[in-house]
């Protein structure tokens, strides 16, 4: 069966749904379709996108707040990308909001391309910035897996490495370096873990008999 399931709920903005043609997303619903996931121990891969035209300064911390209300996932957030020959790049054109009208060729990880109405391009940077670092952290990581310490080892385990790889998508995670920095940030939850996994899989040893323990073969 499935083990991991990746949603586009892009937004918790219904005016900001709209505005992309996808009105047939419901930020109200998100909930329970991620509940209804997670009792079937699916984790959830969901995205969302900031720099839309209805975004504005403290969206990143709107969002959290919402997720903080659904089972653990592993979000992704992203910005608003205009591409070629799409109404939305006609519509930035037209209205002489795009800054780089060729970044393909010039391809930059989360470099806004246009100017939002309502945000500015720094501050969506930020708002990017703000919702990766809370939703990974070790104290981040650390309080999803508690809450779902009722799942099984494996399933906590897959999630935890889900997570330290997911960190790799946003921050520079490429080298020995990064990765037992990120190790030892994560220790405690890391160990944890490992010692209930270790546990879970060490042959029950029999007990010792007493000292003064005698067979009676009469």
């Amino acid at each position: 069966g499935a083990k991991c399931l990746y949603i586009g709920l892009e937004s918790i903005d219904p005016a900001n749904l709209a505005d992309v043609n996808k009105g047939f997303n419901k930020p109200a619903e998100y909930g329970a379709v991620l509940d209804r996931l997670a009792r079937r121990n699916i984790i959830a891969m969901f995205g969302f996108i900031f720099g839309m035209d209805c975004d504005t300064p403290g969206v990143a911390e709107r969002t959290l707040e919402q997720m903080r209300n659904w089972p653990p996932g592993l979000p992704i957030f992203s910005i608003l990308v205009p591409f070629p020959s799409t109404p939305l790049y006609a519509r930035l054109q037209d209205s002489g909001r795009l800054t780089r009208p060729k970044h393909w060729l010039d391809f930059t990880p989360y470099t806004m391309s246009h100017i939002p109405l309502r945000i500015s391009p720094a501050d969506v940077h930020d708002e990017v910035n703000r919702a990766w670092s809370a939703s990974y952290s070790p104290e981040a990581n650390a309080r999803a897996i508690e809450l779902i310490q009722h799942k099984t080892i494996g399933h906590r385990l897959i999630h935890l490495i889900s997570r330290l790889f997911f960190h790799g998508i946003y921050f520079p995670q490429m080298t020995k370096r990064a990765w037992i920095k990120l190790i030892v940030a994560n220790r405690r939850t890391i160990f944890k873990l490992a010692k209930e996994a270790f546990g879970a899989r060490r042959p029950l040893q029999p007990e010792p008999a007493p000292a003064n323990y005698q067979v009676d073969v009469r």
